[in-house]
């Protein structure tokens, strides 16, 4: 236990010698694809394999020492996805109310504001590697889905994408991997690329559809990034 305190103890000091040293702030674009499925929270919902997206951000990171970064930023992500799911829905031509199946291609746009712990390490003079790992809070902007049902011999189909934001949460909250390189192109920028894992904690869905169906579904992406810092 007293190996244990000295050691946090010494890790402490050596932090805040870093910070009153260097104090780092850097700041940065980037942008790049994404790899998008839906998880199933439940059996009411069934994923498929990934679809292809896109993400662009802004990136913010403080250096507390020469290694050691708190890092944040936002991203506007553009997910897609499909997947089937349990809903309560008006059937015109029965003219029931009941549970279907439905086939869901979906359209997303969302705002991540991220905030984790970031490591990095030299490697020479102008290259470094780094990882870093947290969690973001995803703010739902727009939904267009385009849905397909089959209800006893007849088809349902959406013609066209529709506006379903009223369907899914307003705030998510997932966690958030990443592991990068970056390259001193001078005195004052650098270029980076980075593999990003994200995976939400949060029902996409709203709770009353939740209730009505146990539907639960969770947005997962894998990301290519690149961008540039000064």
């Amino acid at each position: 236990m007293r190996k244990t305190l000295l050691i946090i103890s010494l890790i402490a000091v050596f932090s805040l010698g870093g910070y009153a040293q260097t104090r780092e702030v850097r700041y940065g674009i980037k942008a790049g694809p994404t790899f998008d499925w839906a998880s199933a929270g439940s059996t009411a919902v069934k994923g498929y394999g990934p679809r292809v997206g896109f993400n662009v951000g802004l990136v913010y990171d403080h250096y507390f020492t020469n290694n050691i970064a708190v890092s944040s930023g936002a991203n506007l992500c553009f997910l897609r996805e499909k997947y089937d799911f349990t809903d309560y829905r008006y059937v015109e031509d029965f003219l029931e109310q009941t549970h279907v199946s439905v086939l869901r291609r979906m359209k997303a746009t969302n705002v991540e504001i991220p905030l984790k712990a970031k490591l990095r390490f030299g490697v020479s003079d102008s290259f470094s590697a780094y990882v870093e790992a947290g969690g973001a809070l995803g703010f739902n902007l727009k939904d267009l889905c385009h849905d397909e049902y089959e209800f006893y011999w007849v088809e349902y189909e959406d013609k066209a994408y529709r506006d379903c934001t009223n369907q899914y949460r307003l705030l998510q909250v997932s966690m958030l991997f990443g592991l990068g390189a970056e390259y001193e192109l001078n005195s004052k920028v650098s270029a980076f690329a980075q593999l990003t894992f994200d995976h939400s904690f949060s029902n996409a869905f709203v709770s009353s559809l939740e209730k009505q169906t146990g539907s639960i579904l969770r947005n997962n992406y894998v990301g290519i990034e690149v961008g540039l810092m000064r």
